[in-house]
């Protein structure tokens, strides 16, 4: 193929770039990267003169010192002679150089921007497109139809992907936006085709140098009869990515659709610092929630089964990887099915973080396989094979978050353990966490008899970081933010609806906190009436910085091992993907399901705060 003559001009000077300007090209480094990662993946050559007017675009913007140095260097370069050996092993070079980078990012000056969003509240279906277009600017605008403040670094390029429902995206639904020192940005472009008539949320997720920063929404009538286009400003939260951490290796994204009454589970799989793929979609026979119902059943009766002796162990561990199998099999689309296969010795140990807006997969099951006559399956599932966390999107209503932190405080620990629980293990729990607040030197907060009201007026008051819980849990059926409990002291039942209050809701946007429940069946979220509920949601959308909690029950000797565990390793310095996996290693028995029952909300590489 014959190559941009910006392009060849980078691949030529680019060993030397780090000399010629020195503390500013680690900040342009993933930048320029990754316009040339898109460029030697596009499709076609439209496809790659698009990427190079967008570098173009950046170079002018946030490098200009940089464009006038390539285009001295563009007059030497011999249109159409380079060879595609060099261009090749310049560009894998390149691939592999930007992790390193991202790991230990180089220090660069923070700027807010806030999303300048031009979209219709209302549009008649007959209409052939319509425009949506995607700013940052210094300051918010009056006009936008979703204001969301954005921390970013200078010099970076932030990725926009949209999501729409109900639209044909015609074009790239993913957009790089240049950040202009002191200036609004150029804003991004989509086209959508309007197709089904109803009410559908527009989504637009964030990411800059391969960290999540967050989704911002806006609400959408598509109307069987002609309407004026009208937009309407909305205000947002601050999305914002810690620089402190190095970005998973794989974000999927994993969206719920009802298309034509049919439901879907639409997925986008974007590699660090890469445009994103997007898969075909799955359609989901029958009722979401009854789907799941059945999967949160079968390790639970599996683990009953095998404690009372009507199955063996290792009977009861092959009807659980037949379970983990099946969800690869039926969930998975089998695009993403075949890249998986080509590319999972890449993957193995590596980390992924699931973005999602559904509550039910166990993601943590997923358990692959080969195809008839491809020789091979993974010995373990996701949670295991991979580094593997989740995380929840925005919605219209704002329920959602932004990104994850990379970085999580642990100096003052709070704990709701009951007394009169009845869990043998529960008081040896508590003695663990005094213990681990004795040794390391942590504030010791929360009631010795945690009654509903009691609890309560400890997240009120707030001035906790972290908040450990041992408890019964229980799942009803009714409204979704009211029936996962957990039950403190005297059978009081604590649901997320009890957590609306501004002073509970403030210290948890404020501080981040981490939360432990280590309880049965809490870890469920559910779908409400227009957003998700349970205690992930609640927690995670008001701003949490991680939730960990069993999907399904687990005796209260393996919730303190896995505890106990999980602790250890994270004051050790483990990242929060790396300790769960060595909890799980540590509860795993045969016959037992325990070990995989944890569903974990945060940053795969998050860390403690030193």
């Amino acid at each position: 193929m014959q190559i941009d003559p910006l392009i060849e001009a980078i691949l030529q000077v680019w060993s030397s770039l780090p000399r010629v300007f020195d503390d500013r090209w680690p900040a342009w480094q993933i930048a320029l990267a990754a316009f040339l990662i898109r460029y030697d993946d596009a499709a076609d050559l439209e496809a790659r003169s698009r990427v190079v007017i967008e570098l173009e675009d950046w170079l002018d913007q946030s490098a200009p010192d940089l464009l006038a140095y390539l285009e001295a260097h563009m007059e030497a370069v011999q249109k159409g002679l380079a060879y595609r050996g060099i261009y090749s092993d310049t560009i894998s070079l390149i691939r592999e150089s930007v992790a390193g980078v991202q790991a230990t990012p180089a220090t660069a000056s923070t700027v807010t921007r806030y999303t300048d969003i031009t979209c219709p509240r209302r549009v008649w279906v007959i209409y052939g497109r319509i425009a949506v277009t995607v700013g940052l600017t210094v300051d918010p605008s009056q006009f936008s139809a979703a204001v969301e403040e954005l921390r970013l670094r200078e010099s970076l390029p932030v990725q926009v992907r949209i999501a729409a429902p109900g639209f044909e995206v015609l074009g790239e639904p993913e957009q790089q936006i240049a950040i202009r020192p002191g200036a609004d940005s150029q804003p991004a472009v989509f086209y959508l085709h309007p197709e089904e008539v109803g009410h559908w949320t527009i989504s637009f997720d964030f990411s800059q140098a391969g960290n999540l920063l967050g989704t911002a929404a806006v609400s959408v009538e598509i109307t069987d009869y002609e309407v004026d286009v009208v937009s309407e400003s909305r205000a947002g939260r601050t999305l914002q990515s810690g620089w402190d951490v190095q970005p998973a290796d794989r974000l999927l994204y994993v969206r719920f659709e009802r298309t034509g009454g049919q439901p879907h589970l639409v997925f986008t799989l974007q590699r660090a610092g890469e445009v994103g793929s997007e898969f075909q979609p799955v359609p989901i026979p029958g009722d979401p929630e009854a789907f799941a119902l059945d999967l949160f059943g079968a390790p639970e009766a599996l683990r009953v089964a095998s404690r009372r002796g009507r199955i063996a162990g290792e009977e009861a561990d092959r009807q659980l990887r037949n379970l983990g199998r099946n969800l690869w099999k039926t969930v998975i689309p089998l695009d993403l099915r075949e890249l998986y296969a080509a590319e999972r010795e890449s993957w193995r140990n590596s980390t992924l973080m699931i973005v999602s807006d559904e509550p039910y997969i166990p993601w943590e099951l997923v358990w692959p396989y080969g195809e008839p006559g491809s020789g091979w399956q993974d010995e373990d599932p996701w949670c295991v094979t991979l580094h593997l966390t989740r995380w929840l999107r925005h919605t219209a209503q704002h329920r959602g978050n932004p990104g994850p932190p990379g970085r999580l405080s642990l100096s003052a620990l709070a704990s709701l353990i009951p007394t009169d629980s009845g869990l043998p293990n529960a008081a040896k729990e508590q003695d663990m966490l005094r213990k681990l607040a004795s040794d390391r030197g942590l504030s010791a907060l929360g009631p010795d008899t945690p009654t509903w009201g009691a609890a309560l007026d400890l997240l009120e008051e707030g001035g906790y970081d972290w908040l450990h819980v041992a408890a019964h849990g229980q799942f009803y059926e009714g409204p979704a933010d009211s029936r996962s409990v957990i039950r403190l002291q005297d059978k009081r039942e604590l649901a997320p609806s009890d957590l609306a209050s501004p002073e509970i809701e403030g210290h948890i946007y404020r501080q981040r906190p981490g939360f432990f429940f280590n309880t049965c069946h809490s870890g469920r979220a559910g779908w409400a009436l227009t957003h998700l509920g349970g205690w992930a949601e609640t927690l995670i959308s008001a701003g949490a910085g991680l939730f960990i909690s069993p999907i399904w029950e687990v005796t209260d000797r393996q919730a303190l091992d896995f505890a106990t565990t999980f602790y250890g390793q994270l004051l050790a310095g483990q990242t929060v993907a790396e300790a769960v996996r060595s909890a799980r290693l540590a509860v795993r028995k045969p016959g037992n399901p325990a070990w995989l029952a944890y569903s974990v909300y945060a940053h795969p590489n998050a860390r403690l705060r030193e």
